[in-house]
């Protein structure tokens, strides 16, 4: 395409973002650039007199009714919880509703979208350079993390805007959180992330889209770098110490196993068990062996999350089982006394907001029993198209959406991980319209009707 035509074309904000992304996370819009980014995408969708939408959209579109129902119930006194008064718990809930308010931009333009306007090729290309991105980012964050330096945001916006605590976490390019997981200091890469867990999270969405990236290779070699990237990849993944990661990437072997043996994959296999093997050869000859051992002997916070994730359930099955409570709550006192907060001898007793520690969580205390299942429920139906066929360039998207079912419950995924998610989904669903089942028929939304299965 050339450039004049891409540089109209109205998925040029996405794809600028994308291969521009090292930049725009040192510019400070590292993760509030996925959401200023669906705005012209949103614009386009809006100019639009029909706009193709997926089968089963209905279950997303009554999972965001619930969403935008819940600002109702914010301030809903529960006992145990902690009552927050006026518009703070405003903003927590509106900037959870712009991420998939901008999800569903995202999934509607590019599933939505032809060849023509945007190749598949690039955007698996740039997913895969996004993969490439995040194992660059797990370097950088082991072995140069004390190097911070400020985002342009940070320098230009107001010292009261960019010394609030949350919005400083979204603008400030971080190399790593220095964490004692193993007993001691030790640096958790996240560039270029948020967050350590939000790093492992995008590291497994993302490589089933670097994977695809090899039907594209056509030199040696760039065949050579492509798995000499595989390989270079498995320190950061033990270094992390992301153990819901590992956990990820596990089930992501076996399922592949499976499938490549009940379709007869041989060849394919025998490269897996390759690769397999290498992988271990590495982690067992190096240091990363004891890393391994110590982190899986320091489980750190399984108690915490276990008591999280009961209080969560146990609230909202009592209190608003349907709909759940909007957004995140603070729990009063702690897991261990009825005082509130640290001590000296338990720095990690103040205990995280209900509804946080893992999106599962927050899909059930913030959208309820109801909210969660819509929303697992489409993200299956939007998958089958993938599960269905044996072999089809779309089915190793499937193994994205397998790796983000495995780290819901452990992973805060409101951010990149879900935009990556949407993207597969889209990819997912515009293999289906042109392969579509029998008996299928398109959906469309004009103006004010819509034409749902």
């Amino acid at each position: 395409m050339p450039f004049s035509r891409t540089v109209a074309s109205p998925a040029f904000p996405l794809l600028v973002f994308l291969a521009g992304f090292p930049l725009w996370w040192a510019m400070g819009f590292g993760t509030l650039g996925f959401l200023l980014v669906a705005v012209p995408l949103a614009y386009h969708l809006i100019r639009q007199s029909v706009v193709v939408v997926p089968r089963g959209f209905g279950l997303w579109l009554l999972f965001l009714a619930i969403l935008l129902v819940g600002v109702l119930v914010l301030w809903t006194p529960v006992p145990g919880l902690v009552l927050e008064p006026g518009m703070s718990r405003i903003l927590p809930w509106a900037y959870r509703a712009a991420w998939f308010a901008a999800v569903t931009v995202v999934l509607l333009f590019i599933g939505g979208s032809t060849e023509k306007t945007l190749p598949r090729k690039w955007l698996i290309l740039l997913m895969a350079w996004m993969f490439t991105i995040t194992v660059a980012g797990g370097y950088v964050g082991q072995f140069l993390w004390q190097h911070e330096f400020p985002s342009l945001l940070e320098i230009i916006l107001p010292h009261p805007l960019r010394s609030n605590v949350f919005l400083n976490s979204l603008i400030h390019p971080g190399l790593a959180q220095l964490q004692d997981i193993l007993g001691y200091p030790e640096p958790r890469p996240k560039a270029p992330f948020d967050y350590a867990n939000s790093w492992g999270a995008n590291f497994g969405i993302l490589l089933p889209f670097y994977l695809m990236s090899w039907r594209y290779m056509r030199k040696s070699v760039h065949k050579i770098a492509f798995i000499a990237l595989l390989v270079f990849a498995i320190p950061p993944v033990i270094f992390s110490l992301n153990r819901g990661l590992w956990a990820g990437l596990g089930v992501l072997a076996a399922v592949l196993l499976v499938r490549l043996v009940l379709n007869g994959k041989w060849i394919a296999m025998v490269a897996a068990g390759v690769l397999g093997v290498i992988a271990y050869a590495v982690i067992l000859t190096t240091p990363l062996w004891v890393v391994l051992q110590t982190r899986l002997a320091n489980p750190h916070s399984n108690e915490g999350r276990s008591n999280l994730a009961e209080t969560t359930v146990a609230t909202v099955l009592q209190y608003s089982p349907l709909i759940g409570f909007g957004s995140t709550r603070q729990r009063q006192g702690n897991f261990f006394s009825i005082a509130a907060g640290a001590t000296a001898d338990c720095h990690q007793c103040s205990p995280p907001q209900l509804g946080t520690q893992g999106s599962l969580w927050y899909l059930v205390f913030g959208t309820g029993l109801l909210g969660t299942l819509l929303f697992c429920a489409f993200v299956v139906r939007r998958t089958l198209p993938a599960m269905s066929r044996k072999t089809s360039w779309a089915s190793p998207l499937l193994y994205s959406v397998v790796f983000f079912a495995c780290v819901l419950p452990v992973y805060d995924m409101v951010s990149s991980p879900l935009m990556f998610l949407m993207i597969a989904l889209a990819l997912i669903w515009r293999y289906e319209m042109k392969h579509p089942p029998d008996g299928a028929r398109k959906n469309v939304l004009r103006g004010r009707t819509r034409s749902l299965p």
